[in-house]
């Protein structure tokens, strides 16, 4: 192939593979193997590259081979030393912009202060779920990273916090307080965006500090910050004029007075949890003529607001591209019936536990909403009833994608209604819907929709997928604790597959485990935690049978011995054990 075209230049083949680099990284290996001159170029189009596993092949050699790696994730790392690793990252040629340590120890601060004095360009750092995150570590950021733009420190562990006094610590020992990020935001001048969540220290104080010496600001998120109240919500939103994204939790909105809210002019997304949100403040909101886009009203009182109320914010806000709605009890079908005039402009709207919502609001959601492209109605009441009342039925073939999980009452005769309506689907998940079978899922294929990604975790009644039709677009397949056990028929159809959870799947076997492996050249990803049937002895074969798998998930008395393991990465499969399972 390559000889065949000799004459064509690499500015060319680059736009080629680059095509295929968008669909799906995967879509390179096959290229790459034809010659150097393809491995070449294909290696100079990866830009984003996640470490697992620095016990078998030197992390240089690999920083080497891809020279425009800008992004590098560290939050799947397991296996060797975090801090030599981070020492080679900035020993590195290559021009940094985004670091990801979320979910590991903690951060090496030696060698970070090393990457930080040379990866000038670094702009985005994700600390989230560390299991160590104090004050200190916030110095070593400031005064190594002073360029960077988008900061997220929430939810440290922090196990040994819980009573500093009895440990005989301060709390900037055990935790990220106000003088941490009063000192960040001191030396981070070109901050915009920050994520602060689940940090019990901060008050008011860290929320004053950011809005004062980050003038830049256009992104905060406060969730579970049980101090921070709304006295630093109002300095922020009168101080931080670039605001446009404001996420908070816990906060009493009703002393919220109209000059704050008409300050922050700018904001186009409003995301509220867990909070007090009465009728007035809803009204200040639809007088105060900021330019929403995004709004979340998420698992507050509801005994503080009404319908009266937010049915004057939605028709304020008639321009909404995305909207969030969970446990209303009073919203019914006829009021979101109602609400939806309101709502033409919606692309993306969610609407969970929300109990009194039957298939009724889906149907006049995808007739009122024509730009609707993502709908998620997880714990409501579809197949309760709604349907029989709805007669005007539209098809709307905008609609990428659903999220119907954990509706009880959901059958295979309504999930045929909701597929006669959106023929376009490429996203369906319908996770812990007992009541429906394989025959529902077919309804989707038989209406012309191209699946991509199918979860079906916790159906029982579904046994098989495929039966009858080709789904060479399947790409995910999240069948953990479902029914299936025919993998047969699947793995003759699902040529296409690059991930599949298979755990708890009881009655899968050792036979349609190879029907399926030798069917789907491109898997990456398997989850077998809980297939009985699977002999330990199925991993070898795996392996070396399927060459493109890259993990693994197997239950611990399934796992191979350190040597085999090492073995195994070689060939490029990362082989884990049920106590490191990612969900895929």
């Amino acid at each position: 192939m390559a000889e065949s075209c000799k004459d064509l230049p690499d500015e060319c083949w680059e736009l080629i593979f680059n095509r295929l680099h968008k669909l799906h990284h995967s879509h390179l290996e096959s290229p790459s193997l034809c010659c150097k001159r393809f491995l070449s170029i294909t290696n100079t189009l990866r830009t984003h590259f996640t470490l697992i596993d620095a016990t078998v092949f030197p992390i240089s050699i690999l920083l080497n081979r891809f020279p425009n790696i800008n992004s590098i994730d560290l939050s799947s790392f397991r296996n060797g030393d975090l801090d030599r690793v981070v020492a080679d990252i900035a020993s590195s040629n290559l021009n940094l912009k985004t670091l990801v340590f979320s979910g590991t120890d903690g951060l090496p601060l030696g060698s970070l202060r090393i990457l930080g004095s040379r990866m000038k360009n670094l702009r985005a750092l994700m600390c989230s779920w560390l299991r160590t995150l104090r004050d200190i570590e916030l110095f070593v950021i400031a005064d190594s990273m002073p360029c960077l733009e988008d900061l997220d420190i929430s939810y440290p562990l922090n196990s040994f916090r819980s009573d500093p006094e009895i440990q005989g610590l301060s709390q900037g020992d055990v935790g990220v307080t106000d003088m941490g990020i009063e000192v960040l935001s001191s030396k981070l001048k070109c901050l915009r965006k920050i994520n602060v969540s689940g940090n019990e220290f901060l008050t008011d104080k860290s929320l004053l500090a950011l809005s004062t010496n980050c003038v830049h600001l256009t992104d905060i998120v406060v969730r579970n910050c049980s101090l921070v109240t709304l006295d630093g919500i109002k300095f922020v939103m009168h101080n931080s004029t670039n605001l446009s994204s404001l996420s908070l939790q816990e906060i009493d909105f009703g002393r919220l007075d109209n000059y704050s809210i008409r300050c922050a002019r700018n904001i186009s997304t409003l995301e509220i949890y867990r909070s007090v949100v009465p009728d007035e403040y809803l009204h200040l909101l639809a007088n105060a003529g900021i330019p929403l886009k995004t709004f979340a009203l998420l698992f507050c009182t509801p005994v503080c607001f009404t319908f009266s109320g937010i049915s004057s914010f939605f028709n304020k806000y008639r321009a909404l591209k995305s909207l969030s709605l969970s446990a209303i009890p009073f919203l019914s079908d006829e009021k979101m019936s109602d609400l939806s005039q309101c709502l033409s402009a919606l692309v993306i709207i969610r609407l969970m536990v929300c109990y009194n919502l039957t298939e009724s609001t889906f149907f006049t959601l995808a007739k009122n909403c024509p730009l609707l492209e993502d709908i998620s109605m997880e714990r409501t009441n579809l197949g309760g009833g709604g349907g029989d009342m709805a007669t005007d039925i539209v098809q709307n073939p905008t609609i990428r994608s659903l999220n119907l999980a954990n509706n009880p009452n959901l059958t295979d005769e309504c999930l045929a209604k909701l597929a006669s309506v959106c023929p376009s689907i490429e996203v369906l998940d319908v996770s812990s819907c007992e009541r429906i079978t394989e025959k529902g899922i077919a309804e989707f294929w038989k209406r012309g929709s191209k699946i991509r990604k199918l979860r079906i975790a916790g159906c029982v009644g579904i046994r098989s997928i495929g039966n009858s039709f080709q789904l060479s677009e399947l790409e995910v397949l999240g069948a953990a604790g479902s029914g299936i056990n025919e993998l047969v028929v699947s793995g003759n159809r699902c040529g296409g597959l690059l991930h599949l959870n298979l755990k708890g799947c009881s009655g899968v076997t050792t036979v349609a485990l190879k029907e399926i492996l030798t069917n789907c050249e491109r898997l990456r990803n398997i989850n077998l935690i809980g297939c009985l049937n699977v002999s330990r002895e199925m991993v070898d074969w795996m392996v070396f049978s399927r060459p493109s798998l890259r993990k693994i998930i197997l239950p611990y008395s399934h796992l191979p011995s350190e040597s085999q393991r090492k073995l195994f990465l070689r060939h490029g499969c990362l082989v884990l054990s049920e106590q490191a399972e990612v969900e895929l």
